[in-house]
């Protein structure tokens, strides 16, 4: 039986509040604050997951090499993601983020979000990235049927993480199993 996520409630009110005074200021007049407090949260997952992903070696072409996050199609995020990874490394890898237009594009990206207008071309984004080893997420409802690694979706007001643990295991990526418990569902 799933048990609903359980993210550490004193360290998801500090992580959503300060991405949420954080952003404040950024936010996009064009945007409804109710998405834009969902998008914030999804950044702070996204820029957590680093810390509890192991990539194969051969992922990067140096020990200084930064870990790139990729964002496909409309940027939802504003620029939320980039305020929170901005001065972050992991692994001796500094984080950045690097928007991509098409899937023919992702080389170099150790992480890819998938936006939602990139809903209709899902199967093919993911089929298109091989064995690379990307860690992929996705907020649609059908993104870990599709062979997506991870997704982020709403559920009752609150962001849970479902992962899909073969796809990380076929891409040579290692999750934590920190990660894996907070994980709403894992397909194995």
């Amino acid at each position: 039986m799933r048990t609903p996520l359980k993210f550490a409630g004193v360290a998801l009110m500090v992580l959503s509040g300060a991405i949420s005074a954080r952003m404040a200021a950024q936010a996009p007049a064009r945007i409804p604050a109710q998405a834009m407090d969902e998008y914030q949260v999804k950044a702070g997952f996204v820029s957590s997951f680093p810390s509890f992903i192991e990539w194969p070696p051969d992922a990067f072409h140096g020990p200084g090499d930064p870990l790139t996050i990729c964002v496909l199609g409309s940027n939802p995020f504003g620029t939320s993601l980039d305020a929170l990874v901005a001065g972050k490394s992991v692994a001796g890898h500094n984080l950045t983020v690097r928007p991509i237009p098409d899937a023919h594009q992702v080389t170099g990206c150790h992480m890819l979000f998938v936006s939602s207008s990139e809903h209709l071309r899902l199967r093919g984004i993911l089929a298109s990235l091989g064995e690379q080893s990307v860690f992929s997420i996705g907020d649609t409802s059908d993104f870990i049927a599709e062979g997506g690694v991870v997704s982020l979706l709403v559920d009752n007001g609150r962001v849970r993480i479902e992962i899909n643990a073969d796809a990380a295991r076929e891409r040579r990526l290692r999750i934590n199993a920190r990660l894996l418990q907070l994980a709403k569902g894992v397909k194995r």
